[in-house]
C-alpha cells in the first residue's frame, strides 16, 4: 500500500500515526484510525490467563509489535480536525487511499495493510539509523551569502519520496497559516516551497502548484491537491493516473 505523508516524513516515521481514508461517494468526509508501532517487540500470549487462551484462537499474539485502533476506520468530523490533532500530538498524518464505507471487511483489511506498510517504514528507518551510527556524524555546511542555505542543503540530501513528503507537509502548513491569516508564516512557507522546487523535476510543475496553493479559495485548495497528487503519480511512474489528473486539472481551471 502506498502511504502519502501529509505531516511527518516517510523517511523518519515517528512510530505513531493518524491514518485516514476517503470515500469517493462521500466528498469531504474522512475515515481514520490510529497506528502505533511499539519500540519493543511484545509477546502478549504470556499475559493471557489460561482460561482465556482458548478464546483467543489464532490471533497473532506472539508478535504484536504494531497495531491500529480502531481496527475499522471511523468517520471523523473533518480533515481539518485530523490536521489539528496531528500537529498538537506531533503524530504523522498519513493518507492511505480510498475505501467503500459499506464494506466493513475491506475497511478492516485496508487498515491492516496500512499498519504493515507503516510498520515496515519504521523498521527500515530504525535499521538505517543504526547503521549510520557506526560513522561519526558530519556537521552540515554553513550557509554563506553566495551559497545554498542550510534548508536547501537538507533538500538536496533528501530522496525524491522524502522531498514529496516535505512538500505535502509544507502545503498543509500553508493551509493552516491561511486559515489563521498568518502572513509571515505564509511567506516563509512559500519561500521554502520555492527552494524545494529547485530539487525536483520541472515536469512536477511546482510553480503552478504553489500558485494554486496560494489561492485560499475552495477551488485553489482542490487544484493544489490535484497538482500534489500528480507529483506523487509521476514519481511512482503511473502515467495513466497522471493523465487523468491532468484532465481533472484542466477541467477545474476551465470553471468560472
Amino acid at each position: 500500500m502506498d502511504l502519502i505523508f501529509e505531516q511527518g516524513n516517510s523517511g523518519r516515521p515517528k512510530g505513531h500515526a493518524l491514518v485516514y481514508f476517503r470515500v469517493d461517494t462521500e466528498p469531504g468526509k474522512v475515515y481514520a484510525s490510529y497506528i502505533v508501532v511499539l519500540p519493543i517487540q511484545t509477546d502478549f500470549s504470556k499475559y493471557i490467563p489460561p482460561f482465556l487462551a482458548a478464546h483467543v484462537g489464532n490471533l497473532p499474539m506472539a508478535d504484536f509489535s504494531a497495531f491500529a485502533m480502531p481496527p475499522v476506520p471511523e468517520a471523523v468530523d473533518s480533515y481539518a480536525e485530523l490536521e489539528r490533532l496531528g500537529r498538537l500530538r506531533e503524530d504523522d498524518l498519513v493518507y492511505a487511499g480510498s475505501i467503500f464505507s459499506y464494506d466493513l471487511p475491506r475497511m478492516m483489511e485496508s487498515v491492516s495493510e496500512a499498519v504493515q506498510s507503516y510498520s515496515q517504514m519504521c523498521s527500515d528507518f530504525l535499521g538505517s539509523a543504526a547503521s549510520q551510527q557506526v560513522a561519526s556524524p558530519q556537521p552540515l555546511p554553513e550557509a554563506d551569502d553566495d551559497g545554498p542555505s542550510v534548508t536547501e542543503v537538507l533538500f538536496s540530501l533528501m530522496s525524491e519520496g522524502d522531498k514529496l513528503a516535505e512538500l505535502s507537509r509544507l502545503l498543509g502548513q500553508l493551509r493552516f497559516a491561511q486559515e489563521g491569516q498568518d502572513t509571515p508564516v505564509m511567506d516563509e512557507v512559500c519561500q521554502e516551497i520555492t527552494a524545494l522546487s529547485k530539487y525536483l523535476p520541472e515536469d512536477f510543475q511546482l510553480p503552478l502548484l504553489l500558485a494554486a496553493a496560494q489561492d485560499a479559495s475552495q477551488k485553489g485548495a482542490k487544484l493544489a491537491q490535484l497538482y500534489l497528487d500528480r507529483c506523487f503519480r509521476i514519481s511512482a511512474g503511473d502515467s495513466g493516473s497522471v493523465r487523468e489528473l491532468e484532465e481533472q486539472i484542466a477541467a477545474l481551471k476551465s470553471q468560472d
